[in-house]
């Protein structure tokens, strides 16, 4: 997603183009002001960003080989929170804004529940299960039918067993 894709997702949330604008341009600016003067920025659940410093070093240049000096620098870091890692992992308990909660949390396990402890025990098959435990059976069965070549004690393309080709003589 590029910024201006997410400047349209922020629109229809904010209900116009220059809120929108206003509030992703003053977020992105606070933070990087922040880290650019070595404050660390931490959105719980999202993620942690930081200025790192890099000390001065040598170095060689891979075309020549020669030994070269590398000034110190410094870069901006980011840390993955949890809830956005789970959220890539896709694992459950990530919510669509990244930062889960215990009542959201509590919630959906009683839902799971609720449903749970309402569906109707069976004891026989359903026909819906019995025609798809069918469809996976044949399925199976095709699956696991293999050439004449592939067969153990067969000459790949000879069409003879082994043992009825060995004391026979080839015309």
């Amino acid at each position: 997603m590029n910024k201006t894709e997410l400047l349209a997702q922020l629109e229809g949330r904010l209900g116009s183009r220059g809120a929108a604008v206003a509030a992703l341009d003053s977020v992105l600016g606070e933070i990087q002001q922040a880290v650019a003067a070595g404050e660390r920025v931490t959105l719980t659940g999202f993620g942690t960003f930081e200025r790192v410093e890099r000390p001065a070093r040598t170095g060689r240049n891979p075309r020549t080989g020669a030994v070269i000096e590398i000034a110190a620098s410094a870069a901006p870091r980011f840390h993955a929170g949890s809830a956005l890692r789970a959220a890539v992992a896709g694992t459950a308990g990530a919510t669509a804004t990244g930062a889960g909660t215990a009542a959201s949390g509590t919630a959906t396990r009683a839902a799971r529940v609720t449903r749970s402890a309402t569906a109707a025990p069976t004891s026989a098959a359903t026909p819906a299960k019995e025609a798809t435990s069918k469809v996976r059976s044949a399925k199976v069965k095709k699956k696991h039918k293999t050439a004449s070549s592939d067969k153990p004690g067969k000459r790949s393309g000879s069409g003879t067993s082994l043992k009825a080709s060995a004391g026979k003589k080839k015309k």
